[in-house]
Order: C-alpha cells, then sequence, then structure tokens
C-alpha cells in the first residue's frame, strides 16, 4: 500500500492524503475522517514529515543565470513564480531560501549549497542549457528543476505547455480571420522560447497555413535593442495582418517599432504577446497575450519536492497550462479570400 493507493481509494491527491497524515489544515472535517479510516482499513504505514538529523527545514530556490535577461530583468515573472512558492512552502511549515547561481559558479556553489542539508532544491533553469545536466545530478536533497522541460533529460520539471500557449495565440488571431501571421522571436538560447518557435510552425502547417520567412523576425539578445533590430527587419511596405511575440516583453517592443513605422494597432496590425506580464494591461493598445500560471508554477515545484521526500521519487514532467487575454490588440478581419470577394474592406 502506498501514499498514491490512498489518495486513489479516497479520490484525492497524493498532497491532500499528505497535509492529513502529517495534520496540516486545508482539508475538510469529513474528508479528513475518511483518509484516516482508509488509512486505518488499508495498514498503511507513513512517517511523518520531517527534518532528518541536521537537515533544515528549508526549501532552496536556486536562480540560475547565464545570459541574464529572462532572470533578471523579468522581475514580474519570477515574483510570481515566488509567490507560488513561498504560499506552499507556508503551508508546509517550511522555509524558502533563495540563492543566486551563475554559469560560471555553478559547479562550485553546488557543494556550498549541499552542506546547508536543504529539505529540498527547486532550480529555475529559465536558462539552463540543457547540455550541462549532468551537473544537477551532484544536489543531493530532492530536486525539481523548474521553467525548464529538460528535453531528453531524466528529471522531475515543472514547466509551462509552451506548444499549447502558442496554439491558443495563433488559433486567436485566425479565428479573428488571420491568415498571413508572422512570429517574432529572440536571438537569447532560451528553451522556452525555441519550443515556442518550433511550436509555432508547426500550428500554422496544422491550420493550413504558410509561415513565410519574409515574416519571421528575430530580436537582438539585448532588451535595450529590442525595438531597434524589429526596426530593421518590419519592412512598412510588407507587413503581416498579425504578429505573434514570443513573449510579452518582445510584443510590447514590437508595438513600439510599429508606432515609429506610422502603423497603427491594431488597424494595420494585430499583435499578441505570451506571458501576460504586469505592464501588458497599461500598454497602448493594452496588449492581447496568453496567460502563462507562473504562481501555480512555483506552488506545484514545492509540492512537487515534498513529494520526492515521502518517497515519490520517480521522475515526472509537469505542464501547467494557459488562458487567452483578450485586450485591445488584436482586430477581427476578413480572410484576404473574402474581402477579394467581398469587394474589399475590414470588420
Amino acid at each position: 500500500m502506498t501514499l498514491e493507493d490512498v489518495a486513489r481509494l479516497a479520490g484525492v491527491s497524493k498532497t491532500t492524503v499528505s497535509l492529513v497524515l502529517n495534520d496540516k489544515d486545508g482539508v475538510g472535517a469529513e474528508k479528513r475522517e475518511e483518509i484516516l479510516r482508509i488509512v486505518e482499513e488499508t495498514g498503511y504505514q507513513w512517517k511523518a514529515r520531517g527534518k532528518r538529523q541536521g537537515q533544515r527545514n528549508t526549501v532552496r530556490f536556486v536562480k540560475y543565470k547565464e545570459q541574464g535577461f529572462m532572470v533578471e530583468q523579468n522581475g514580474d515573472f519570477i515574483s510570481r513564480i515566488t509567490d507560488g512558492m513561498e504560499q506552499m512552502a507556508h503551508r508546509n511549515d517550511m522555509i524558502l531560501s533563495i540563492t543566486n547561481v551563475s554559469a560560471d559558479d555553478l559547479e562550485e556553489m553546488i557543494p556550498k549549497i549541499n552542506e546547508e542539508e536543504d529539505f529540498g532544491i527547486v532550480f529555475l533553469a529559465t536558462e539552463f542549457p540543457p547540455n550541462r545536466a549532468e551537473v544537477l545530478s551532484k544536489f543531493h536533497a530532492p530536486l525539481v528543476i523548474l521553467d525548464n522541460e529538460m528535453r531528453w533529460q531524466n528529471y522531475n520539471v515543472v514547466v509551462m505547455d509552451n506548444a499549447y500557449a502558442i496554439y491558443m495565440a495563433v488559433k486567436h488571431l485566425y479565428e479573428m480571420g488571420h491568415r498571413r501571421i508572422g512570429h517574432i522571436t529572440t536571438q537569447c538560447p532560451v528553451s522556452n522560447m525555441e519550443a515556442r518557435t518550433h511550436a509555432f510552425g508547426d500550428v500554422m502547417q496544422s491550420l493550413g497555413l504558410t509561415w513565410e520567412s519574409r515574416y519571421a523576425y528575430t530580436t537582438a539578445d539585448d532588451i535595450d535593442s529590442y525595438c531597434d533590430s524589429l526596426l530593421e527587419q518590419l519592412d512598412p511596405n510588407d507587413l503581416p495582418t498579425a504578429l505573434v511575440a514570443d513573449n510579452d516583453t518582445i510584443a510590447i517592443n514590437a508595438l513600439l517599432a510599429l508606432d515609429k513605422l506610422g502603423k497603427r494597432v491594431p488597424e494595420d496590425v494585430s499583435v499578441m504577446g505570451i506571458d501576460d506580464l504586469t505592464i501588458s494591461a497599461i500598454t497602448r493598445p493594452e496588449l492581447t497575450t496568453v496567460r502563462l500560471e507562473k504562481t501555480r508554477m512555483g506552488r506545484l515545484a514545492i509540492e512537487r519536492v515534498l513529494s520526492i521526500a515521502e518517497g515519490d521519487s520517480a521522475p515526472m514532467k509537469i505542464f501547467t497550462g494557459a488562458k487567452l487575454i483578450r485586450r485591445k490588440s488584436v482586430a477581427r478581419i476578413l480572410p484576404e479570400s473574402d474581402r477579394q470577394w467581398k469587394g474589399g474592406g475590414t470588420c
């Protein structure tokens, strides 16, 4: 009999069973009584969650930085993830500690982190290259990798479903009548951006659309140069009817670039982002985007650390969903074939 078996019999999650067995709040009296009855009837044995001798009651959030932008200059994204981790850590009487590491000092820092005897580690791998994955096996505490699918690697991972986010963006534009859809990514070698770029091509093909190379744009790897690099690529006389940017920061710079070219959004070109950063609600026009469940990612990362500590160590990859946020940067148009049939015009 395992924790998973008890959860299945009770019709709840393993986390709910764990809360009951460790006498934590968050479970109703009736369901709590049912779970305890199942535990008694099945003879399930458990160890109350606690510290090993010398172990701290701490989950460590290790923020890895390589290029720096995605971690250092994207505070809204990081703060929401941290909020989720703090919520789940507090619920389980854990302390959340934060350590910053870089590509240069990661291997040097791992032994020092191991000396802390943490309960678990959440490793922010937004900028982490998967080809360095072997170094992560040197961590002693239960490890969960956050914000990087670590494709072809066998680790516990919590990551956003990048392909679904892109699907929602392109499908929304398609339903609004757009057929000539362009894409903007960045030169930064980040796994999320690479996954979204790949997914964009797949989604366009699935909808019977052609992703034309002249509508594929790439910003510089320096955020301060995003707008200027787009101005060098956007041809005011040959633009798609809509643009999908791989994140909101790129999309906002696309708004600026189009404005400098004298193009109106969404009247001339519609623009969509991905992330739903706080600033996206106050841009001009307000940015239509896809919201990623960042706070939930943080909660799930801590939840997974706790599950590993209880013996559920088989590697698992958890993908969080997304939600379309409709604002004012996307216009409805008639597909070009319909415009030609009806004599032109948009709606």
